[in-house]
């Protein structure tokens, strides 16, 4: 069954926030999913919250407001690597 976890992109207004979203987001309040890009990139492997079998999408919301806010280099290296780790997983809205 497909896993979806939303990402509210008003609440990204940093890149501290933006772990913090995730993690909940994936594994509840307080949840953890990364703290850098490359334990994100990990954590999107599987194993830290979401299917085993790669079964789950990632909705992030109002991501324009998370872009202007993280900038576009930040922004586009989130999405890079959710489309290199998680392929198909990714919905922006």
């Amino acid at each position: 069954m497909l896993s979806v976890y939303v990402i509210e992109g008003r609440r990204v207004t940093a890149l501290a926030g933006f772990w913090q979203a995730v993690g909940e987001a994936v594994n509840g309040p307080g949840g953890y999913f990364g703290r850098n890009l490359d334990a994100f990139a990990d954590c999107l492997s599987g194993g830290f919250g979401t299917p085993e079998d790669g079964d789950f999408v990632i909705e992030w919301r109002d991501h324009q407001f998370s872009r202007r806010a993280l900038g576009a280099a930040v922004f586009d290296e989130l999405v890079d690597i959710m489309e290199e780790r998680a392929p198909g997983a990714l919905r922006l809205r």
